[in-house]
């Protein structure tokens, strides 16, 4: 399915992110939205800088990635259907993370400070995106713990098993 050149209701309706949000909120979210592309090794955004967007990658793959202990460390890639960046939801707006197109990726991406301004005037609009933003920031969270423990099994050579959240975990 060929994207548009900016998103519509009817095209969000079909991403995983979007999937089952009510119709006025699509459009809403449309109208602060539009498409960019990036090549191979182009950097997205960087760590600490102001967070004024989120994206939904249309193609391409994009690293989520941090520098620890002076290094680059890439913590997940994303890809079609996934959506990048929660920052610009959550104060003090600034990224958490860098992001990095591992390969040519197109995007749509979100005017976060409107759609903020739209939360407030709309509640709904900004509970439903809280929701998702909060699965996100969950996936983000898993990623960089599997990611540390890798890295910490390398170090001591000693083997550990990551488990994953059970659901009583994922309340706190």
């Amino acid at each position: 399915m060929k994207e548009p050149l900016r998103p519509t209701a009817a095209n969000l309706a079909h991403q995983p992110f979007f999937r089952g949000m009510a119709w006025n909120h699509l459009e809403t979210l449309a109208g602060v939205a539009g498409r960019t592309a990036y090549d191979d090794g182009t950097l997205l955004f960087r760590e600490g800088d102001p967070a004024d967007y989120f994206f939904s990658v249309l193609s391409g793959k994009v690293a989520i990635e941090t520098v620890s202990e002076g290094k680059l460390l890439q913590l997940q890639v994303l890809e079609e259907g996934d959506v990048l960046g929660w920052s610009w939801l959550f104060p003090p707006h600034r990224w958490h993370f860098s992001a990095r197109a591992i390969e040519p990726v197109t995007l749509f991406f979100f005017d976060g400070k409107h759609l903020r301004e739209r939360c407030e005037d709309d509640p709904a609009l900004g509970f439903s995106l809280m929701k998702r933003m909060n699965a996100v920031v969950l996936d983000r969270l898993q990623a960089t713990r599997h990611r540390l423990a890798v890295m910490q099994q390398a170090a001591a050579g000693v083997p550990i098993r990551i488990a994953p959240l059970a659901p009583s975990d994922e309340a706190h």
